[in-house]
């Protein structure tokens, strides 16, 4: 039992250590000599641990991912607060661990860090679906919905890279693209059924009323 405590604190030492590496530097940047030397801990212990330099990568990739994931699911309150804090969570994942960000979300061609973002896609995808509707999945939602989650990486990306606007205007694009992006879905398959909690966070968000408000106005308009 103590030897798998040692091995267990040396593996969460060295995932630790790789985090703050692959969040500063590129793969190839990445010595795990040099790293395993900062930690007095032997170069071949990332070998027994993690298969090598590569496993190593994919191993804190992964848990950067899961912790991102359990952060999200532990967040509590109404719909639209937890949204604002999800949002300010992945912006600062985005800020302080940039490298790591950019391998996970941008349209890499390693296959096998495609296969970790997108299966932590397809579980946000299938918690807002969820957050959205109790009635089911209807294949016109969980489609909005991933097309959202895409678009919130591809935004937070063009933000960490330009700077050209501010952290508040990319909540504010994120909030007004949900709505937008459920109202779509409803327009185009109405039998969809809206959860309270959607309904309590479009009521209590004043600039979504106004949208919705105009829309009608709009539309007697050309009645």
């Amino acid at each position: 039992m103590v030897g798998n405590r040692r091995g267990e604190a040396s593996r969460a030492a060295l995932l630790a250590a790789g985090k703050a590496a692959f969040s500063g530097d590129r793969y190839e940047e990445v010595s795990i000599v040099d790293l395993a030397r900062s930690l007095g801990v032997a170069a071949g212990s990332i070998s027994y641990h993690f298969g090598g330099k590569r496993g190593f990568y994919l191993a804190v990739l992964e848990q950067a991912a899961e912790e991102f994931w359990g952060d999200l699911l532990a967040l509590r309150g109404p719909a639209l607060d937890r949204l604002s804090r999800g949002i300010d969570r992945l912006l600062d994942e985005a800020e302080q661990q940039p490298r790591a960000f950019e391998a996970l979300f941008a349209d890499v061609a390693d296959a096998e860090v495609r296969q970790i973002r997108d299966r932590h896609r397809t579980q946000l995808t299938d918690a807002l679906v969820v957050e959205v509707t109790d009635s089911g999945s209807s294949p016109v939602l969980r489609a909005a919905i991933a097309g959202f989650v895409a678009y919130i990486e591809g935004l937070v990306l063009h933000w960490t890279r330009t700077r050209d606007i501010t952290r508040d205007q990319v909540k504010d694009l994120v909030v007004g693209t949900m709505f937008g992006t459920i109202l779509a879905a409803l327009r185009t398959d109405p039998n969809i059924e809206l959860t309270q909690r959607a309904i309590d966070a479009a009521l209590s968000d004043p600039q979504a009323l106004a949208f919705l408000g105009s829309l009608s106005t709009a539309s007697k308009t050309t009645e």
